[in-house]
This record gives C-alpha cells, sequence and structure tokens, in this order.
C-alpha cells in the first residue's frame, strides 16, 4: 500500500506550486499537476485522485485569485493549512547563453506583470509571450534548445531541467509572496489551529456587515483578511471571505460564530489551521 500522500497542484514539476507542496509536505509526496482552470485541482481532490490539494489564493501584489475563493464556496473542501512563499523570478536561459543573446521572453502573464520594470530596462527590444505556467515555460525554452529564448520561473525549474539562471530576483518589488491554501476532501478533518477562515453572507440591510465586523472585534479576534464576492443569481448580493485569528474551539470563537447566526447571517467555515509565518525578504 502507497503510504506517500498524493497532492493536486496547478502547473508542472518546479512551479511555485510545486515548491508550495514541498515545503509543507516535503519531497516524500507523489504529485497530480493540473493545468488551468483551478476547478481541475479541485476536481482531482473531489474524485479522489488526489488527497490533498495545493492552491494559491493571494498574491501581494496582485491580490486575491477569485476562481480559487469562488471553488471554496461550492466544492467540498476544507483548508487544514497554508503556505506563504516569497516569489523570487528568475530569468532562465540555455546553458551557455547570455542576456545579450536574447530575444524573446516566456512565461506565465503574472511572472511577465511582475517584471516589467527588468524587461523594459535590460531586454527593452524582446519580445514577450504569455504561457500558462513558469515551470512550463521553461520546459518549452529547454525544448526549442533556442539561445535567443529564455523563461521568467523560480530557481528550482532551472535546477531541475538543467538551465542557467542569467539574472536573479528581477521581480520590480521584491516584497512578493503568495499565499497558499492547503486542502482536503474529508470535511471530518477539521483542525484546531490558530487561524480559522469564513465566509458569511449578512442580511441586505442597513449597518448588517457593520454589525458582523464588530462580533468579532467583541471577542478581541482580529480580521487578516476581508474580501467580497458576487452571489450568483442574486444581484447586488454579497458574499464576505474572512480570515481571522483564532481556532475554531476556542470559546472566543464560537460566541463570534454564533452572534454572527442571531444577526441572521450564514456562516460556512472553510477551515482552521496553524497561520504560516511570513518569509524573510
Amino acid at each position: 500500500m502507497n503510504s506517500r500522500p498524493t497532492i493536486a497542484i496547478q502547473g508542472q514539476a518546479a512551479s511555485f506550486h510545486d515548491v508550495a507542496a514541498r515545503q509543507y509536505f516535503g519531497d516524500d509526496i507523489d504529485t497530480i499537476f493540473c493545468d488551468l482552470p483551478f476547478r481541475l485541482v479541485f476536481d482531482a481532490l473531489e474524485e479522489g485522485r488526489a488527497d490533498y490539494a495545493v492552491c494559491a489564493i493571494e498574491n501581494s501584489l496582485h491580490g486575491t485569485i477569485n476562481d480559487v475563493y469562488d471553488l471554496l464556496q461550492v466544492r467540498p473542501s476544507l483548508i487544514r493549512g497554508e503556505v506563504i512563499l516569497r516569489i523570487e523570478q528568475c530569468l532562465i536561459g540555455m546553458p551557455g547563453a547570455t542576456l545579450a543573446d536574447v530575444t524573446e521572453v516566456y512565461s506565465h502573464p503574472v511572472a511577465l506583470s511582475q517584471c516589467e520594470d527588468f524587461l523594459d530596462s535590460a531586454l527593452p527590444d524582446a519580445a514577450r509571450f504569455e504561457h500558462p505556467d513558469t515551470a512550463g515555460s521553461v520546459a518549452d525554452v529547454k525544448a526549442s534548445g533556442d539561445i535567443h529564448r529564455a523563461a521568467i520561473a523560480s530557481a528550482a525549474a532551472a535546477e531541475m531541467h538543467g538551465m542557467q539562471i542569467l539574472r536573479r530576483g528581477i521581480e520590480t518589488n521584491h516584497h512578493n509572496f503568495t499565499r497558499f491554501v492547503v486542502l482536503t476532501r474529508d470535511l471530518t478533518e477539521q483542525r484546531d489551529g490558530d487561524k480559522t477562515s469564513i465566509v458569511i453572507e449578512a442580511p441586505n440591510q442597513p449597518g448588517s456587515l457593520h454589525g458582523a465586523l464588530g462580533a468579532f472585534a467583541a471577542q478581541g479576534l482580529n480580521l487578516s483578511l476581508l474580501t467580497s464576492r458576487p452571489i450568483v443569481g442574486k444581484p447586488q448580493s454579497y458574499m464576505f471571505y474572512l480570515d481571522f485569528g483564532g481556532g475554531i474551539g476556542e470559546d472566543r470563537t464560537r460566541q463570534a460564530l454564533s452572534d454572527l447566526e442571531d444577526m441572521g447571517c450564514t456562516v460556512t467555515v472553510l477551515g482552521s489551521y496553524v497561520a504560516a509565518t511570513m518569509p524573510e525578504l
């Protein structure tokens, strides 16, 4: 019997999702590599092909990943943990290539956007091409064998494919962090950590959101995230995703959630888990 957990991720080996999965679970894992959209990752988890899934949910520069938030609400999964990675982007080329050789750059559109200043200054004449995966762009450049092509991806991708890092840390803003959530399909696997994620739907009346947020303040629970998403089929109505510091088993958390229900709010707990440590620059 295989005791190695199987993890579903978006992207290929040595992608940032792969790095995050290995940081959380270690290297003794089997991995299912999924293309976009993110629902394919949730499909692998829901169908039992994966024991767990790892999905990026927000980036410090580009904000929340709405597709993942929407899927958390409608797919049977539970957040059991999180990983925060500092995202260092590297320009990666063929062995023996130099920066002066590069006339084409390939990567995920977010990575290209994060590195615009470097590309504008160091490679102003290089054409830029979007690719669905950062690590996949490295694999494709390697397959081409063309010294005039380069990719933007992680140092892990360069190492895995035996490619050359032409420049490290080419992202415009080095305060570039991505938060990943670790999901389980076992809805009974509720872990009592020090952070909880929930979704609330408040009554559509004046002061309802103010009152809902006050329930957390009254219990001394610090909100670390508040974002809204439209409710499908209910125009001008919204659900609110919240993260707060406190475990689901704490008395103050139970009281806050009870107070929300007394206010007429619908509450869905997405998971309670141990908060990740912010990496150093």
